[in-house]
């Protein structure tokens, strides 16, 4: 056969990215797209892979996950091994998890490093970074420049959390340290003042149920502290990152700072797309206890709107792996069960069905939030989030018509739970492709060599360059 030889061909497929939609052959070669052909235009491959009657879709990118993550003296089940072959499974190819708060004692600089060992050790997809900061002392502020031109470029804030949190002369400090180096702040944004008033007045009442958890954290003080620290961003004069946007009230606040010329990049996830708060009158209600809470019907739809418009950026899942009986303890009490759920393996199934077949949504809509936004944010592009010449070779083949239920989406991650037991829907990975190498083939994970380990990412406003 005549023509251009790949090391990888895929051929018969529909690509879809946020800006394409068409039936086109997919050739790799040293792990990037090297080209797209017409269907019929000879070449030959090593391997070649038949993607008849499948999506081809820039692999995943989950924004938000929290591996093997420390709450008091444990660590949730997962570690990066099973996170992300759980992740592979569902269809993401790119994880951005966290650097724990460093403790006291250990430099920001050597948790990160901490970290990406653990990443790299073990990680079968590529995954970046958030560090998470707590305290804005001259040690920490002097290690942020080391650690962006490290790749780990955006980093997350806690306006709530006794232990964790910073107040506003933190936030302004560290956005403007972050800011000079070229690095996003992000934030948990939810006023900790109006929450600490708001679970006093249940609690008085005696109102500590699971029913009551979404009162106790109301849409007031997310929208009260993303005005702060929006304000605080734009002073400064720096893009801001708000994780896990829940609603209307959060999103008024988001446009209220667009509308004075902050960039705001909001990042929403999967279970406020998909449930509202009459899951919390569920017997397995304590599942849903995941802060900011899941809200109500009109919020959902009000975040779809801005899924559709572009208002939102990304969406994660908010991965976070608490054993099911530690989860389950104290449905009495809201305030002693531990906020998250897993999620990493459901998030593109679920978001795929929601997106195309519940809402009617463009594919190339989900290849937009579920991947080329969050790529374009987070300093992955174009080498992330796309399917172009000379981009990674991150690739999920999809099969939009294999149905699937909750207990096809069961966490390969760890002995935990999923939220989604009870759903059922349609379109699921059939083959994923980390850098050209497949990790899942015909739904399994392949035993091949582990492509993965930790991305570097770029500064804003700068390509992602290549990796070697």
């Amino acid at each position: 056969m005549s023509g251009p030889t790949f090391d990888l061909l895929i051929r018969g497929g529909r690509v879809v990215t946020g800006r394409l939609d068409e039936r086109l052959d997919v050739g790799v070669d040293g792990g990037r797209v090297a080209a797209l052909l017409r269907p019929g235009v000879p070449a030959s491959a090593r391997k070649v892979v038949d993607a008849a009657g499948l999506m081809v879709l820039p692999g995943g990118i989950d924004t938000h996950t929290h591996v093997a993550w420390p709450y008091g003296d444990r660590v949730t089940r997962d570690g990066f091994a099973g996170a992300t072959r759980a992740a592979a499974l569902g269809g993401t190819t790119t994880l951005v998890d966290f650097v724990p708060p460093n403790a006291p004692g250990q430099r920001l600089a050597d948790a990160c490093e901490e970290r990406i060992r653990a990443i790299d050790e073990a990680a079968v997809i590529e995954v970046g970074l958030h560090p998470i900061l707590n305290r804005s002392d001259e040690e920490t502020l002097g290690d942020i420049g080391a650690v962006i031109g490290r790749g780990l470029t955006s980093f997350k804030m806690y306006t709530t959390y006794e232990e964790n949190r910073v107040d506003d002369g933190d936030v302004w400090r560290l956005t403007r340290e972050i800011a000079r180096h070229g690095g996003l702040p992000g934030f948990h944004a939810e006023n900790h003042e109006l929450l600490t008033a708001a679970e006093h007045e249940l609690a008085a009442g005696g109102r500590t149920d699971v029913r009551d958890f979404p009162d106790s954290r109301p849409a007031l003080a997310e929208a009260a502290a993303i005005g702060t620290v929006t304000l605080i961003a734009g002073t400064v004069g720096t893009p801001v990152y708000i994780f896990h946007v829940s609603g209307a009230a959060a999103l008024a606040a988001i446009d209220r700072a667009r509308t004075s010329g902050v960039t705001v990049h909001a990042e929403t996830c999967t279970h406020y797309l998909t449930f509202d708060d009459t899951v919390f009158a569920r017997p397995d209600g304590w599942k849903f206890v995941i802060t900011p809470p899941i809200r109500g019907a009109a919020d959902r739809d009000r975040l779809w709107a801005a899924v559709a418009g572009g208002g939102v950026t990304s969406v994660g899942s908010d991965h976070c792996a608490y054993p099911l009986a530690e989860k389950s303890a104290r449905p009495d009490d809201h305030r002693l069960t531990p906020p998250g759920a897993a999620g990493v393996q459901s998030r593109t199934p679920v978001l795929w069905h929601e997106t195309v077949n519940v809402r009617g949504l463009a594919p190339s809509l989900f290849a937009q939030v579920s991947a080329e936004r969050a790529a374009r944010a987070l300093g992955m592009y174009p080498r992330k989030g796309t399917i172009a010449v000379g981009s990674d070779a991150d690739l999920l083949l999809l099969d939009p018509d294999a149905a699937w239920t909750g207990a096809d989406l069961d966490p390969a991650s760890g002995d935990t739970f999923d939220l989604y037991a009870d759903h059922a829907g349609r379109g699921r990975a059939r083959h994923v492709f980390v850098r050209g190498q497949a990790v899942v083939e015909d739904g399994r994970l392949t035993d091949g060599p582990a492509p993965g380990g930790f991305l570097p990412r770029a500064r804003v406003g700068e390509p992602c360059p290549a990796q070697s």
